[in-house]
């Protein structure tokens, strides 16, 4: 297996295993040449738990315990500017900006850092997932090329992080207890898609999930449906390009929602036995933020694909897509045929639709 193969794996393993996340951080650090990183994870009321490498437990930690109150212009600069994509401080701050930011101040230079770069990963719940790297003093700020590196693994990291900010960055001792502590519907897949565990959240869904002959899954949404049977039949080859976070639209009774395909990897298959995956769903319940932001960073797009999708999204057609983003229009329609592809749409009324997942969906025919 080569790096990218192999990283993926260390990712979702620690998925389901968040005591891994350290090492699995390590790694994602000499992806881009930092010196340290850490994944942190805040509920909305403002909650927060962490883990880190151990070269930034300190600062990190001397952050989470003093530093809360400071605001961190950073992350919303991040998701306008590089939506579903990681970015260095000085590509959303000046150099004049980062010498008086009281965080800078008060914690990256007194433990010895001088850069950071990072993303942040809004889920459909209204929690916060934040991945931060820092390079030390006498260090090259980061580069546009170490981002770039950093957003093949994007995508499997918004996943990963999901289920083990869910997990409250602990392990489960086993599968009752994790699918009890993930508070979200989820149910454990096994070989050719087999439920072979559910919680009652997951239950409470149907009709708009049912189940099958020999324990598969069904979803009410014949779109949906494909998509999902789709990546359960690939969930073993991570290698494969699978789209693997699909959005439900609304029901007149029901909230949208968000299915996330998330494979079991390596010693994560000692808490869930004989899983191949998880499927976790999760609801829209904060209307009030761009939906596209969140959903465009779950479909493994690029970051110039996700502007491309969110720009369709907005009523944007090809040709002022292209003026917008100073782009020729043969590029944009490269650009939105990828998207397509990848969201498993075949127009562009198809993909608006879509990205607008918390419109009802219309009621069947009798």
């Amino acid at each position: 297996m080569n790096t990218l193969e192999t990283l993926v794996d260390d990712i979702y393993e620690a998925a389901a295993i968040p005591e891994l996340w350290p090492g699995v951080l390590e790694r994602l650090a000499a992806v881009a040449r930092a010196d340290a990183a850490t994944i942190l994870s805040v509920d909305r009321d403002g909650y927060g738990r962490y883990a880190a490498t151990p070269s930034y437990e300190l600062a990190y930690g001397d952050f989470i315990a003093n530093g809360r109150a400071h605001a961190n212009v950073r992350f919303g600069r991040g998701l306008e500017l590089f939506p579903a994509a990681f970015s260095t401080d000085l590509e959303l701050c000046s150099p004049a900006e980062l010498a008086a930011d009281p965080i800078y101040v008060d914690f990256v230079h007194p433990h010895g850092f001088a850069w950071t770069a990072g993303t942040a990963i809004p889920t459909p719940t209204g929690d916060l997932i934040v991945f931060d790297l820092a390079r030390r003093m006498g260090s090259d700020p980061f580069e546009r090329a170490a981002m770039a590196r950093l957003d093949s693994y994007r995508p499997h990291l918004a996943r990963a992080a999901l289920l083990s900010h869910r997990l409250g960055l602990k392990s489960a001792s086993n599968q009752a207890a994790a699918l009890q502590l993930v508070g979200l519907p989820c149910a454990v897949l096994g070989r050719g898609g087999r439920v072979l565990a559910l919680n009652q959240m997951f239950e409470d869904l149907a009709p708009r999930i049912a189940f099958t002959a020999f324990d598969g899954l069904r979803f009410d949404d014949p779109e949906v449906d494909s998509l999902v049977s789709a990546a359960i039949a690939d969930l073993r080859y991570e290698a494969r390009p699978v789209l693997r976070s699909i959005p439900v639209r609304s029901t007149e009774t029901g909230s949208a929602l968000v299915v996330h395909l998330v494979p079991i990897r390596r010693s994560a298959g000692d808490v869930f036995t004989r899983a191949e995956g998880l499927v976790v769903v999760t609801p829209v319940t904060m209307p009030e933020a761009p939906l596209t932001h969140i959903l465009t960073g779950l479909f493994d797009l690029t970051p110039a694909e996700a502007k491309v999708a969110r720009g369709i999204a907005s009523g944007l057609n090809v040709e002022s897509l292209a003026g917008t983003l100073n782009l020729s229009p043969a590029t944009v329609r490269n650009q939105l045929n990828a998207v397509l592809s990848k969201t498993g749409t075949r127009r562009q009324a198809e993909l608006t639709l879509l990205l607008s997942a918390t419109r009802p969906m219309p009621e069947k025919a009798g």
